[in-house]
């Protein structure tokens, strides 16, 4: 590369970042020309947010939360006498994780909303609703749940009405219970029935094995037992009526409504209606320019038309 190319390139170089910090200054002056217009509709955008935040109702928030019973956990993660310690605690989290899951999946149900809905009849007190699934939906909106690291469940429930919103965290709890009694009580008559069939097929297989067979026969009454056993304890499990999960922290009334963030929304407001009052400033510098770049151009054409004629 000779020097005088050297030369050219570096004036180039040079006349790019002229034209740079021409550009930068020709903004900033657009935006220092429409500067009250970008203040005054920031202001009224910010103004306008919190007032608006300031009018609005206050909600309320409560929450519970709830764990799996030990013995459900002791049933999911199978046997633990011949486990060590670490197993046996792994197990268990392991269990006490699905076991979660499997909870919110029902408490996040369209059952068990249609049941609260229609409980505090939700359809009306969420200003009168007219389809259910619009009160589905804000249901929703109002309702977290979430597991936690340890497999509990939390249940955060919002409502204009303090003490309404302890009672649909605590039909939430009641609602669950009820779905996964069914469950278990569903999965425990298909479990009794299995047992029975299967203490049928041992009875028959004892009544044809012949009696000098003494070993067959020990392995046999000893699979009858154990069948036996299990067989009542399906019994029993079908039959009782306690409750499937547990409370760990009850919901209560709250004395305090829930932060509006009035002052956050409003910097948003006010920060986005600036930045559209730029963008108008912008836009109309565009259109100006376009306007004076025509009619300087109309002049030259007739000057042209001229000469020509």
């Amino acid at each position: 590369m000779t020097d005088s190319q050297e030369k050219l390139q570096q004036l180039g170089s040079a006349k790019r970042a002229v034209d740079d910090e021409i550009d930068l200054l020709d903004y900033l002056r657009v935006i220092w020309r429409y500067r009250w217009m970008i203040v005054v509709l920031g202001i009224a955008a910010m103004s306008l947010t919190v007032f608006r935040c300031l009018r609005s109702p206050r909600q309320y928030q409560s929450a519970v939360t709830i764990v799996p019973p030990l013995d459900v956990l002791q049933r999911e993660s199978g046997a633990f006498g011949s486990l060590n310690n670490s197993l046996l605690r792994q197990m268990m989290d392991t269990a006490s994780g699905s076991i979660a899951k499997m909870y919110v999946e029902i408490l996040e149900s369209r059952e068990v909303a249609d049941a609260i809905i229609d409980r505090f009849r939700l359809m009306d007190a969420y200003q009168n609703m007219r389809y259910r699934a619009d009160a589905r939906s804000r249901l929703k909106a109002n309702t977290t749940i979430k597991t936690t690291e340890g497999g509990a469940v939390r249940i955060t429930v919002l409502d204009l009405d303090p003490n309404r919103v302890v009672a649909i965290a605590d039909a939430y709890v009641e609602e669950l219970d009820k779905r996964n009694k069914r469950l278990s009580a569903s999965q425990a008559t298909s479990k009794r029935a299995f047992l029975e069939n299967r203490l049928k097929e041992v009875e028959a297989k004892l009544s044809k094995i012949d009696s000098t067979l003494s070993r067959e026969v020990e392995t046999q009454e000893r699979i009858y037992q154990i069948l036996v056993e299990q067989y009542e304890m399906a019994k029993i499990e079908e039959a009782r009526n306690m409750p499937t999960i547990q409370v760990l922290d009850s919901p209560v009334v709250p004395e305090i409504g829930v932060a509006r963030g009035t002052i956050g929304k409003g910097v948003a407001a006010g920060f986005a209606a600036s930045a559209f009052g730029m963008f108008l400033a912008f836009g109309h510098e565009y259109l100006v320019k376009g306007r004076r770049g025509k009619s300087r151009a109309l002049p030259a054409r007739e000057h042209e038309v001229k000469v020509r004629s």
